[in-house]
């Protein structure tokens, strides 16, 4: 454990000091990177990617790497007026639609809007069920939870998923990953075995689960931190995710000997259990390398190669 300590702290040292920001702590560093003028956007992805980033920051953060607000904060004031317009803009025209109203759940209305913007409003709301825009609706929902201001909770929402989007060619492939990966982390192979002689693979929703990044999944406090990678550039991180909760309720899904037992427990995460298993996942996926990839610096997200 001492070696793995001191390692830990050498590999800080070496990319505080790349950064140019040695002797400090992830707050400090943060607030030091915050600080530079035009914000080094590559920079701030890294920190995302290999760091625990501090709450009071998070969203700052991610409106930077997102591009909500300008990597000169000398336009910031600007930009942001101009989206706050631009929301206003589309929120008024669907009140005045009757397409939403004071009652509408703001995922909801984060994704009606985003169809305005994009030209995809359809006459009915029953469009709203098909899985991308129910992924939206999640999406906007738990971004709601963690923002002060609609303004931002909107721009957060949708520039997520407009990028996120990316990733979508290898959402059908994460499932089989999933199992994959669980093979290796369930030492005795007792739970896969569970699961396979169940046919529990073919009722969860694990497709679902990664289309929505695991928002409305996992506990509010719990999915920014696995959305703090995302944004960072890793989408591996959502294999992990899944890993781990199966290995976080292992010994409750081996006493159930019923499918639907078992989905049914899988699909309602306790909100005293998210954090423990977001830990878990995050050092899953740093065992196996994931913090270690280099992102693309014309693209805030991209799909990283899974290990092998």
């Amino acid at each position: 454990m001492q070696m793995a300590g001191h390692d830990e702290r050498n590999f800080r040292t070496y990319y505080y000091e790349k950064f140019g920001i040695g002797g400090v702590d992830e707050k400090k560093s943060l607030e030091i990177l915050l600080k530079e003028q035009p914000l080094n956007i590559e920079k701030l992805r890294q920190f995302s990617l290999r760091f625990q980033v501090p709450a009071m920051y998070r969203i700052h953060l991610w409106k930077a790497i997102l591009g909500i607000t300008p990597a000169n904060s000398k336009s910031t004031d600007f930009v942001m007026s101009q989206r706050r317009q631009q929301y206003e803009d589309l929120h008024h025209a669907l009140v005045i639609m009757r397409r939403i109203d004071s009652h509408t759940p703001p995922g909801e209305v984060y994704t009606k809007m985003f169809l305005l913007q994009t030209g995809m409003l359809s006459f009915e709301d029953h469009d709203l069920n098909n899985p991308e825009n129910q992924a939206l609706v999640s999406m906007g929902t738990s971004v709601s939870g963690i923002v002060e201001d609609d303004v931002d909770g909107y721009w957060i929402t949708t520039k997520f998923y407009t990028q996120f989007s990316k990733c979508k060619e290898s959402l059908q492939q994460l499932p089989e990953k999933t199992i994959q990966y669980l093979k290796r982390e369930d030492n005795d192979q007792r739970l896969v075995n569970h699961l396979n002689k169940h046919d529990v693979w073919s009722c969860l929703p694990l497709v679902d689960w990664y289309r929505r990044c695991f928002s409305n999944v996992l506990p509010d406090t719990s999915f920014e931190r696995v959305w703090d990678k995302v944004i960072g550039g890793s989408c591996s991180i959502l294999i992990y995710v899944a890993v781990s909760i199966f290995l976080t309720f292992k010994r409750p899904l081996l006493s159930m000997n019923s499918r639907d037992d078992m989905v049914n427990y899988l699909l309602k995460i306790p909100e005293d259990s998210g954090d423990v298993l977001v830990i878990q996942a995050i050092e899953l996926w740093q065992k196996h390398g994931g913090h270690m990839i280099q992102t693309k610096s014309d693209s805030p997200i991209f799909v990283d190669r899974s290990p092998s």
